[in-house]
């Protein structure tokens, strides 16, 4: 791959996330891919509670994608998580 111009980074929203769950736990999921760790944010609900949400960006929307493609309805603890663009 040699860069092309367009790029740029891309984000995604995940959902149905263990409420446990840390963004180390997010990060750790998508070991492999160009994600930037300092991006991944759990989304809270009114009380400041996690909301089961969250959001990651990767380095760019091909990385985007192929996360989505292999990571969307995988199991993360017992759960099973949905992954798509943030941007829709």
């Amino acid at each position: 791959g040699g860069g092309g111009g367009g790029g740029g980074a891309a984000t995604v929203k995940m959902r149905g996330l263990p409420f446990r769950l840390s963004t180390h736990d997010i990060i750790d999921f998508f070991r492999g891919f160009d994600v930037l760790p300092q991006s991944v944010q759990l989304v809270m609900n009114g009380e400041g509670r996690a909301s089961g949400e969250a959001f990651a960006t990767f380095g760019s929307p091909e990385e985007a994608q192929r996360a989505i493609i292999e990571k969307n309805r995988q199991h993360l603890g017992s759960r099973y998580v949905e992954i798509f663009p943030a941007n829709m």
